[in-house]
């Protein structure tokens, strides 16, 4: 084995005054910080982009993701955190991943969600191109584990979609219709 591979050294992340994270606020796709925005995640894989909803769609999901889980516990359970057992939580999803549901949700403010133009911009700004290809997924929601370390989230990456699947198939459609 490589002896870099074994020596792994991860690059320290730039942070704002207040500790956190940078992060970008774009106006376009293809804006001055836009710009800036795609070296940040060329460079550490990842990049927060700070305006992409607003603080009433912010809202609007945070209800929403308590309306769904209230619907799969069958009660109400957003304002009182001892009812958050994982037992309770068990029936919302996959808990140990913090995702909420079994299926794609298919609620009217998730579907705005994924339609948000500022959504659109930072996508296309870090990949390149507005021409996008959208899946329909589900929320995520993580208990808060600090002091109920049995509620803590597994650190995985978990991908519901297979995007070369996706662009296989419509290849594979494209070259059927041509002939």
């Amino acid at each position: 084995m490589d002896a870099s591979a074994t020596n792994f050294q991860s690059l320290p992340v730039p942070r704002d005054s207040q500790g956190f994270v940078k992060s970008f606020t774009l106006s376009s796709c293809d804006c001055p910080e836009a710009r800036e925005a795609r070296a940040f995640f060329d460079q550490f894989g990842f990049v927060v982009v700070a305006n992409v909803f607003t603080p009433e769609q912010c809202a609007n999901t945070i209800s929403d993701i308590w309306d769904i889980i209230e619907s799969y516990v069958g009660e109400p359970v957003r304002n009182d955190e001892t009812l958050w057992s994982h037992k309770l939580w068990r029936s919302t999803g996959i808990p140990e991943e913090g995702i909420i549901g079994g299926a794609s949700l298919w609620t009217r403010q998730i579907l705005l969600n994924r339609q948000t133009p500022a959504l659109h911009a930072a996508f296309a700004a870090m990949l390149g191109t507005e021409n996008l290809l959208v899946n329909q997924d589900r929320y995520g929601m993580s208990r808060p584990a600090q002091e109920h370390p049995e509620r803590t989230t597994m650190t995985n990456l978990h991908l519901d979609m297979n995007p070369w699947s996706h662009i296989e198939g419509l290849l594979c459609s494209l070259f059927r219709n041509s002939g």
